[in-house]
């Protein structure tokens, strides 16, 4: 479940595969969503008999995108009833969570391996876009918690960091 803002009011969203295509759930209304395919810069898809094309781009809070003459923003908190609130991993904690769910492509570290802020650790494919999950923070990657071609959900934490002290 991810929160998104739309219209400066937070919906809970949650994205789930259906074959070929997507079943988006928007505070428990469904939206059946087929034929996506990926465009220039963004998403092509149908929403019923309706052909819409939707462009993402990170932004300051989270990912921020636009489609039918609307922005949205999906906040970088993200929310999964499945794990304690605990354990939520903000800030400078060191765990890499998957911002939206997907399939793993890629793993770029392993191990024992030093990483940077902001350096790519792991590609997800969501919506037939490869996206770059990239590292929180400096330090030593801990444990890898995902593995190629697993099935992630949102805020499935991938990859945890021994944070380096500042």
């Amino acid at each position: 479940m991810a929160s998104i803002t739309i219209d400066g009011v937070g919906r809970d969203v949650v994205v789930s595969r259906n074959g070929d295509d997507f079943v988006v759930t928007v505070d428990g209304r469904r939206y059946d969503v087929r034929e996506v395919v990926r465009a220039n810069d963004g998403v092509a898809f149908l929403l019923g008999h309706e052909s819409h094309v939707a462009r993402m781009t990170d932004a300051r809070g989270g990912l921020e995108f636009s489609v039918g003459g609307r922005t949205y923003l999906q906040q970088r908190d993200v929310v999964d009833a499945d794990r304690p609130a605990s354990g939520s991993g903000r800030g400078g904690d060191g765990r890499l969570e998957a911002p939206m769910p997907g399939s793993i492509v890629a793993i770029t570290v392993a191990v024992g391996d030093r990483v940077r802020s902001g350096q790519p650790l792991v590609v997800l494919e969501s919506m037939k876009m490869h996206n770059e999950i990239a590292s929180p923070s400096d330090g030593v990657v801990r444990k890898i918690n995902c593995r190629v071609g697993e099935q992630v959900g949102f805020g499935h934490v991938l990859v945890e960091i021994a944070v380096e002290a500042s």
